[in-house]
């Protein structure tokens, strides 16, 4: 056994036997939307405050030749909730009467919602997210 492979075990049953867990220190990442493995952030995040507390993300992404909309639910909101209702979508500012990419969950409790691909990706967008009546969008992206 290699000492790395022994140190590793050997931190793994000091950690169990003294009662500690052992917390992987990096942030949560996005999953990637159903058919596009390889996505990245466009633009910037929103943050959806709901009754004075930070409770939800929203974010463009770009991939596959899309752009994708996503929210967040963050946990402090999911502890102190038993559902919630959230909707996000692409706008294409040279067509504002239309919402691409359009996805919504009533009554859930689930903590991340991909709107399907949005074939915008040649003009510019910005996202809408809601989570129950609370709403914002993301920075305009060209």
């Amino acid at each position: 056994m290699s000492l790395l492979r022994m140190a590793a075990t050997g931190a793994a049953v000091l950690a169990a036997t003294a009662g500690v867990t052992l917390v992987n220190s990096t942030p949560a990442l996005a999953s990637t939307p159903a058919g596009c493995g390889s996505v990245h952030q466009i633009g910037t995040t929103r943050v959806l405050t709901v009754s004075g507390v930070e409770a939800a993300s929203v974010k463009q992404y770009y991939g596959c030749g899309n752009n994708y909309a996503y929210i967040y639910v963050w946990e402090q909101y999911r502890n102190a909730h038993s559902n919630w209702d959230l909707e996000v979508y692409v706008v294409n500012h040279d067509d504002s009467g239309s919402d691409y990419g359009r996805a919504v969950l009533n009554n859930t409790t689930r903590s991340e919602l991909w709107g399907p691909a949005a074939d915008t990706a040649a003009h510019c967008t910005h996202v809408t997210g809601f989570l129950n009546s609370t709403g914002g969008s993301t920075s305009k992206v060209c």
